[in-house]
């Protein structure tokens, strides 16, 4: 799942290109306006500490998918069970015994898909196997409910936790872009957005600066 903030670190920064079209163009003959380009891509695929946390946040995408996944087919005393394992293990607190448990945990829906599978496609099934059926087909209904209210949660957490992590390297890429300004003399540092940059000189381009700014967590 691709970060949408890794194309939009600076909201707002292509806006700003009206902005410096109406500077330079109303600018004084002996007030020369400088500007300085950002290419956002190269910006994005080299700042380190955003590729870094783009891949926590990745990380943590899956783990949360797979809390999901491997509570379709539990029964509540096991989802209960499980729930309080999860809390332990994320604070590094499981015993040897807890940590073979939460792993027997996960691996039950799978265990339970397959049976489910392979009852479905028998011939005749015996009073039993058609109980066991019944049964599974029931608990994998029961669980959507409370599946859906847990996905809900989850999204809300990984948004909270993507504007924050927006906001964060968002003020550290204007914070870099305003060293580089006072740094070269720049007036207006923008993002090279093609649509609005028809043309620019290559030494206009001050992305590797703001980079190295950056990954010096200067």
């Amino acid at each position: 799942m691709q970060r949408r903030w890794l194309l939009i670190a600076l909201v707002g920064f292509t806006a700003l290109a009206f902005t410096a079209w109406r500077a330079m163009t109303f600018a004084p003959a002996h007030q020369p306006v400088t500007v300085g380009l950002v290419d956002m891509e190269k910006l994005v695929a080299n700042y380190k500490a955003l590729q870094e946390d783009d891949q926590r946040f990745k990380q943590l995408i899956a783990r949360r998918r797979k809390m999901v996944e491997v509570r379709v087919l539990l029964e509540p005393k096991e989802w209960e069970e499980l729930s309080a394992l999860e809390q332990k293990e994320e604070q590094e607190k499981l015993t040897e015994a807890e940590r073979k448990r939460i792993d027997e945990l996960r691996k039950l829906t799978e265990q339970r898909q397959a049976e489910m599978e392979r009852l479905r496609i028998k011939g005749q099934l015996s009073e039993d196997e058609r109980k066991r059926l019944e049964y599974l087909q029931n608990l994998q209904r029961s669980n959507q409910e409370r599946l859906q209210k847990m996905v809900s949660e989850i999204d809300k957490e990984l948004g909270e936790l993507n504007d924050i992590i927006t906001r964060d390297h968002a003020k550290k890429i204007r914070e870099a872009a305003k060293q580089v300004a006072q740094q070269s003399e720049l007036r207006l540092v923008l993002v090279a957005d093609q649509d609005l940059v028809l043309y620019s000189e290559p030494t206009l381009d001050v992305t590797d600066k703001v980079l190295e700014i950056l990954n010096a967590g200067k």
